[in-house]
């Protein structure tokens, strides 16, 4: 009698167990049904040139590294800040090896005389600054070198119309 009982009780279990994947089963081909008859209905889009609309920024795609070799402290991020608000994207900050370079230099690393220029344009650095060192170990495009005549840089010239 108990082997019957225990049949019972597994029998019962596998029943409810059946009854429970029939009904997923039937919601889901209804979803299927439902989702393939409202595709139908949409139409198409049609996907454009998305270099200017994505980003709206169209510096965005010069990866720029800025070193300070002024030794004072905080120029390198004040650079940074002023890149990212006209659109650039800097990709590293830190100090550059000598501590005491006069005119600010570009260095153009791949080879991207563009990129280089629009940075320059940018800082109001003259294209003579810009130099091309191609180096393909540097996952960038340029590289700002930060001279001790940053406060005659847009940066700082705006900054300092702005609180006269």
């Amino acid at each position: 009698m108990k082997e019957d009982t225990k049949k019972n009780v597994l029998n019962y279990f596998l029943n409810i167990s059946i009854i429970i994947l029939i009904i997923l089963c039937v919601i889901m081909g209804y979803s299927l049904v439902k989702n393939s008859i409202a595709s139908k209905n949409d139409k198409p889009k049609i996907i454009t040139d998305t270099t200017k609309s994505v980003t709206n920024q169209p510096n965005l795609s010069y990866q720029i590294d800025v070193q300070n070799g002024t030794g004072e402290n905080g120029v390198a991020a004040e650079f940074r800040a002023y890149l990212k608000k006209k659109g650039f994207d800097v990709v590293e900050m830190k100090d550059y090896k000598n501590r005491d370079v006069n005119r600010t230099m570009i260095i153009d690393r791949r080879g991207n005389k563009k990129a280089a220029q629009r940075v320059a344009e940018t800082l109001g650095i003259s294209d003579k600054n810009i130099i091309e060192q191609r180096d393909s170990t540097y996952f960038l495009d340029v590289t700002l070198i930060i001279g001790k005549d940053f406060n005659e840089l847009n940066p700082y010239r705006e900054k300092n119309k702005n609180t006269k």
